[in-house]
């Protein structure tokens, strides 16, 4: 009996392990294949990338950089996954090495050396997280990066891919995480504007629209809904990258405190319009977030298993 449930419910039993070995089981990224990804993205763009070129070169490399690698990369393991005796165990394999939870602990440690007043150390340990400069943040913008960081890092590298997995399979969460990837290794050592990101940055844009402004609103409903709405309709609309204004608009009007604001990347000012009329961030915040985030994941699993039982029992 015990057994026949468990064959029936297979799918929801390895997204389930999936998601746990994300907390539970940490891989070192010495030979995590995301960092091995990441390299051959960073790698690619220095090779491509002259400042000679034009903006329409820069943009077909853009789309050749990004396009090739993935779909070489998905088209191997998709092939793999018909050979394979549990093909459905290794969409969750391909699941667990997608998602991404190491940002809550890397958010505790820069709280903690900053209450200690190592703050050039939390800076260092925020050069990890993030791709802006920050080497002349004040406190508070440690805070704030730190904060600003958690909140769209956790919904991209952890939700928006639980969501691709359940409505598409393994293939699409691996497709959106590459995308990211090559964003991140991208960002690194070039300009945020230039035209070799713009292919990449428009199908992140494209793909995530729906689902997260989809989880934003599922998420508001359980949280301070009148005001996230309020901060939705008057900051993030304004925002440069609008879906990143909805996730942070989210968790401003949710922790009562200011996100956002202008930023430097690659010792070029960036204005960016701040979210929140409320206080500035103080280290006790990050706590908080991290609470915020907790309490946001026991209500999307729970929600996702009864979506799942409902959808088997129909």
């Amino acid at each position: 009996m015990t057994l026949a449930l468990l064959q029936a419910q297979e799918g929801l039993l390895i997204f389930c392990l999936a998601t746990l070995c994300a907390f539970g089981l940490k891989l070192s990224k010495l030979y995590h294949p995301n960092t091995v990804f990441s390299l051959l993205a960073s790698n690619l763009a220095k090779r491509v990338v002259r400042q000679k070129n034009s903006d329409a070169h820069h943009t077909l490399s853009g789309v050749l950089a990004c396009s090739l690698p993935i779909i070489t990369l998905v088209v191997l393991l998709y092939a793999l996954s018909y050979i394979s005796f549990y093909p459905q165990w290794f969409g969750g394999l391909i699941l667990f090495l997608c998602l991404d939870t190491h940002f809550e602990g890397r958010a505790k440690r820069i709280a903690k050396l900053l209450s200690l007043g190592q703050k050039g150390s939390a800076k260092q340990l925020l050069t990890s997280i993030v791709n802006r400069d920050t080497d002349k943040l004040s406190e508070v913008g440690i805070i704030k990066a730190s904060l600003d960081s958690l909140a769209l890092n956790t919904v991209r590298h952890f939700y928006l891919i639980l969501i691709f997995y359940i409505v598409a399979g393994p293939y699409l969460a691996l497709v959106y995480k590459l995308l990211l990837l090559c964003d991140h290794s991208w960002r690194q050592q070039l300009s945020i504007q230039h035209p070799f990101m713009r292919p990449v940055q428009r199908v992140i844009y494209i793909l995530e629209w729906l689902p997260l402004r989809g989880f934003t609103l599922i998420m508001a409903l359980t949280q301070n809904l009148s005001k996230t709405n309020h901060y939705l309709k008057h900051y993030a609309q304004h925002y440069a990258n609008k879906n990143s204004g909805w996730v942070l608009a989210l968790f401003s009007a949710n922790l009562n405190v200011q996100l956002a604001g202008p930023r430097f990347y690659n010792h070029e000012r960036f204005d960016n319009i701040r979210i929140g009329s409320d206080r500035q961030p103080e280290i006790n915040d990050i706590q908080q977030m991290i609470k915020l985030l907790g309490s946001i994941r026991l209500f999307w699993l729970g929600l996702t298993v009864l979506i799942w039982f409902a959808i088997n029992l129909i």
